[in-house]
């Protein structure tokens, strides 16, 4: 046991590896710490995600010897993505709003400094376009051929309304402008760009990092998916790694986290013993690495719920797109000082898409999602449920409500199959005339109605008199190409939900378990539990009677599935105490709103007015009684172990 390390130390690379190279992102830029751009050998960056507003891209900090320091992400704004989003998320963003969003988001990183973030200036100011010679490593300002003019990013709205142009401020358009000229400069439509910056004049082997010159800010990386880590936990061989080769030997090297190694911990640079990077050091200690594989998850679990809360918190608005990758993980590099599983550290790496739709004449706040995404086990189908469509009103009665507005009474008809709910919003946009009319309407759920028909009411809207009266005089008369779509009441409760997902992927998926299956088995039992709740029995106690029930329970959704090495029920349960593990399951349960009484939250809208970020505390209220439990099991405790001792020696006694 003496030879058997407790931890694992590999340094993240320091050198580049073959393949690659890194550019410096600025003119001039002679320090002796450079921020820079990896660069493919055969051209082109290494891009690490993408999201409603940005690119991110595979960055560093390197010395003047060319030797990373750290490796980081490359935030670049980027509002191209937005022309694919939903109408209704299209009529409350603009690149005000996004500018502000962006700034707030990097304010908050900064004041939390295990973020890492890098400070360049360029989170709060725009810097000139940025392009990348990828054969010289070297950054190049673009510059216009006829004046020698450098090109800028144009927030000028005076300046673009006399170019006959949309605003900055208020639209998602993005002008490239030569500063020096002034009104005297053409203007570079941002989404015609591209990024081989041809239309800025730059020939071939130069790509764009920032082309837009938009915002940007540096991140520490967090080298390790989050699927990557906790299949590893399991020691499960996994295809959620990075695709990217480069990636791939910067996650090994600094988590020394190799695939298929039945969760030891080996890293390229540094050879251990099985069994390094656990607390129990034994290599052929199955129950140790059991026990402490489910404090680890949860741990890992807690970590990724506790990062949604508190970015919740500062935006007050639901995230509406978590998933497993919307966290990576980080391990700690301090040598000997815990075992390296036990030094994850969860970041949040993804930020929410949810965006607060104003809507006069009510107190309710609505959300929406940017993306028409597929759907996801992740998504909680409320998200997946926003349409739009055409179709034919028919107004029944317009009412003048005195100052605040006008009511329209009236039925939409659509060939759309459209489901509403009591508490979902209707968006409908249609033309009177030489008017175009926007307005908010709910569902009137009285009297059966025709399929494809909706009776709606709309949300009283100032108009003004003369189109309030054409809107009378409308009434009966079919108005054509409606367009219109559904706002469903939507919270944090829908990224509860999520968390709930990614506890299953984290704690529930085995060899022959993946996610679909135990999510779908997971969902029957918290029905079957669900038949006796009126009783007042707590859920864990309700599954347990389930498990004892019916042996399917233990086979499909026991305590094996922690852990690759163990292989029934039977044998996890030995170690796992059931009653810990039926607590386990009743959080995860908790989780999924809508699903029965049981659940936390009762519908998607079903969060405090200003407390979105408390929908999570009763998880992790949850999580972290578990893992106090959790602990007692692998730590012993001083004072009880001499209580024990102490009993055992009476006993003795009484004996001789």
């Amino acid at each position: 046991m003496a030879n058997v390390a407790s931890f694992v130390f590999a340094d993240v690379p320091r050198a580049c590896p073959v393949g690659y190279g890194l550019a410096p992102i600025t003119p001039g830029e002679t320090g002796a710490v450079r921020l820079c751009v990896v660069v493919k050998a055969e051209g082109g960056l290494v891009p690490l995600r993408e999201t409603m507003d940005a690119r991110v891209y595979l960055g560093c900090l390197a010395d003047r010897a060319g030797r990373v320091q750290e490796w980081l992400e490359l935030w670049v704004q980027d509002v191209t993505g937005l022309a694919e989003s939903l109408s209704a998320y299209r009529e409350v963003i603009n690149n005000r709003v996004l500018d502000e969003r962006w700034k707030s988001r990097c304010e908050a990183l900064a004041s939390a400094p295990e973020h890492g973030l890098v400070l360049t200036g360029f989170e709060r100011e725009n810097p000139e376009p940025i392009f990348i010679d990828t054969k010289a490593l070297l950054p190049v300002s673009p510059k216009d051929k006829k004046t020698n003019a450098t090109w800028a990013l144009c927030t000028d709205d005076g300046m673009l309304s006399k170019k006959g142009v949309p605003g900055y401020a208020a639209t998602l358009s993005r002008h490239l402008y030569q500063r020096e000229l002034g009104e005297q400069s053409d203007l570079v439509p941002v989404e015609m760009l591209g990024t081989d910056g041809a239309a800025l004049g730059l020939g071939p082997g130069v790509v764009g990092l920032n082309p837009g010159g938009g915002l940007m800010m540096a991140q520490r990386l967090a080298p390790l998916g989050y699927e990557q880590f906790i299949d590893a936990l399991a020691g499960l061989e996994t295809d959620a790694g990075p695709a990217d080769g480069l990636l791939k030997t910067i996650a090994s090297a600094a988590g020394g986290m190799s695939q298929g190694t039945r969760g030891t911990m080996a890293g390229p640079q540094t050879l251990v013993a099985p069994g390094a990077g656990w607390l129990m050091l034994a290599p052929s200690d199955r129950t140790g690495h059991m026990v402490e594989a489910l404090h680890v998850k949860l741990m890992v679990f807690a970590g990724a719920a506790a990062a949604v809360r508190a970015s919740i918190a500062q935006t007050q608005a639901p995230m509406l797109n978590i998933a497993a990758s919307s966290f990576r993980i980080s391990l700690g590099d301090a040598f000997g000082a815990a075992p390296l599983l036990w030094s994850n550290k969860v970041s949040l790496v993804q930020p929410g898409d949810g965006m607060e739709m104003p809507v006069e004449g009510t107190d309710l706040k609505y959300f929406v999602t940017g993306r028409s995404a597929p759907m996801s086990m992740y998504s909680p189908a409320g998200v997946s449920q926003q349409m739009q469509g055409k179709g034919w009103l028919r107004l029944r009665n317009v009412v003048t409500d005195g100052p605040g507005g006008v009511v329209l009474e009236g039925t939409l008809q659509t060939q759309e199959r459209v489901m509403p709910g009591k508490n979902d919003l209707l968006w409908l946009r249609y033309g009177l005339g030489p008017v175009r009319i926007d307005q908010y309407a709910t569902v009137d759920a009285k009297g059966s109605m025709a399929p494809g028909e909706v009776r709606i009411r709309t949300i009283p809207t100032r108009m003004k008199d003369d189109v309030a009266a054409r809107l009378k005089q409308a009434l009966g008369v079919p108005i054509p190409e409606v367009q219109f779509g559904i706002l469903p009441m939507l919270s944090s409760a829908c990224d509860l939900y999520s968390l709930g997902v990614l506890g299953v992927r984290t704690l529930l998926v085995g060899n022959k378990s993946p996610l679909p299956v135990s999510l779908d088995e997971l969902m029957t039992l918290a029905g079957i539990a669900a038949t006796d709740a009126s009783s007042g029995e707590e859920l864990w106690a309700r599954i347990e009677r389930a498990f004892s029930a019916e042996k399917r329970w233990a086979s499909s959704l026991g305590p094996q599935l922690l852990f690759s090495e163990c292989e029934t029920a039977a044998e996890a349960f030995e170690v796992i105490p059931p009653a810990l593990w039926y607590r386990v399951l009743a959080a995860l349960i908790r989780c999924f709103t809508g699903l029965g009484p049981d659940s936390r939250c009762k519908d998607f809208g079903d969060a405090p007015a200003g407390g979105q970020h408390k929908v999570f505390d009763g998880l992790l209220d949850d999580l972290y009684a578990l893992l106090t439990a959790c602990r007692t099991l692998i730590v012993a405790d001083f004072a009880l172990n001499n209580e024990i001792r102490g009993v055992v020696k009476e006993c003795m006694g009484q004996q001789r």
